[in-house]
C-alpha cells in the first residue's frame, strides 16, 4: 500500500479502508494545526492507487465504508475527480466512499461538477468548517469567510452531495467562545451537514497558535468555558443534524441527535457545568496541554 502523508480521518471512519488518493493539504496555513508539517500536497498517481485497490481487494474482497486520504482531495479538478472515485468504485461498487474538503476547494466547483462528482462515485464529505466566525477564521489564517461557507455549502445542498461538518471550538480564545458559538450557529442554521464533530482545540507546541500565546496575542480559555462554548452552540443550532463530541480533544464526550435530543443534553450540560470543581478544571488543563494533535 502507498501511504506518503499521515492518515488522518474522522473518529467514526477509523473502521474505513484507506486509500491514498493525495498527500498533504493545499492550504496548510491554519494557525492551530500540525497535520501537515513538512508534507508537501500532491495528488497520488492513479496507478498507485489501482495497485493499492488491488492490493486490499486481496485481502478484503467486500468493504462498507472507503476513507480516500489526503488532506483536501476534493480539491482535484472535477475531471480528475471522476476518474478517481470511479476507478475506487469499479473495485469496491457498494462501499460508502468518503474523503476531505476545505471551504475553498468550492470555488472552481459549479452545482453540475458536483453532480458529476457524485455520479462518479463520490458519497460524502467531511468539512473542516472550524467556525462561522469571521474574526475566528481570519485570526487563525483559514482563507475564507462566512459567506463562503454558505455558498459552498448551497451547491452540495443542489447538487445532493451528503456532507458531515467539523466544528473547532476554543478558537476565539478566552472570554469570546460563548459569543462566538452563537455566531457560528447562526451559520450552521443556513446550511444541511447532517452530521457534526463537535471538538475544541489544543495549542499545540510548534504552531503558529502556541507562538500567538506565548506572544500574548492569544489568550487561551478554560475548559469551562470550552463546555459553556458547546453548550451554547447546541442550544442555538436549529437544523436536524446529529453531533458528537466524542474525541480526544473534547472536555466533554457524548452523541445526540438534533433536535430531539436537545433538551436532554442541555440538561445534561447543565448539571455538569453546576457541579464543575477547580479540580476538574485542573485536571482537564493538564490532560490538554500533553496533547501533541488536534
Amino acid at each position: 500500500m502507498h501511504f506518503s502523508g499521515p492518515i488522518v480521518r474522522p473518529q467514526t471512519d477509523a473502521d474505513s479502508l484507506f486509500i491514498e488518493v493525495t498527500v498533504g493539504c493545499t492550504h496548510n496555513s491554519c494557525r492551530f494545526c500540525n497535520f501537515y508539517e513538512g508534507v508537501p500536497f500532491r495528488m497520488a498517481k492513479l496507478e498507485d492507487i489501482e495497485s493499492d485497490l488491488k492490493e486490499a481487494k486481496g485481502y478484503l474482497p467486500t468493504v462498507r465504508k472507503i476513507w480516500a486520504n489526503g488532506g483536501n482531495p476534493f480539491v482535484m479538478s472535477t475531471e480528475k475527480q471522476i476518474r478517481v472515485w470511479e476507478l475506487i468504485k469499479r473495485y469496491y461498487p457498494e462501499a460508502r466512499l468518503s474523503t476531505y474538503a476545505i471551504i475553498t476547494d468550492f470555488r472552481n466547483k459549479t452545482v453540475d461538477d458536483i453532480r458529476r462528482i457524485k455520479a462518479s462515485g463520490l458519497d460524502d464529505l467531511v468539512i473542516g468548517i472550524e467556525s462561522g466566525d469571521d474574526e475566528v477564521l481570519e485570526a487563525v489564517d483559514k482563507g475564507y469567510k462566512s459567506d463562503e461557507i454558505i455558498e459552498a455549502c448551497r451547491k452540495l445542498d443542489e447538487a445532493g452531495l451528503d456532507y458531515r461538518m467539523i466544528y473547532l471550538g476554543g478558537l476565539a480564545g478566552a472570554g469570546k467562545l460563548e459569543a462566538s458559538a452563537k455566531k457560528s450557529a447562526a451559520i450552521i442554521n443556513q446550511i444541511h451537514p447532517y452530521y457534526m464533530y463537535l471538538t475544541t482545540v489544543s495549542v499545540l507546541p510548534g504552531t503558529p497558535l502556541y507562538r500567538d500565546m506565548m506572544e500574548g496575542k492569544f489568550k487561551e480559555a478554560t475548559e469551562k468555558e470550552r463546555i459553556k462554548e458547546m453548550r451554547e452552540l447546541i442550544a442555538d443550532v436549529n437544523i436536524p443534524i446529529t453531533v458528537n463530541s466524542e474525541n480526544a480533544a473534547s472536555s466533554v464526550n457524548f452523541t445526540v441527535d438534533l433536535p430531539t435530543e436537545k433538551p436532554l443534553i442541555l440538561n445534561e450540560l447543565d448539571k455538569f457545568l453546576a457541579n464543575f470543581s477547580d479540580d476538574a478544571e485542573k485536571a482537564m488543563s493538564r490532560r490538554r496541554h500533553y496533547m501533541r494533535s488536534v
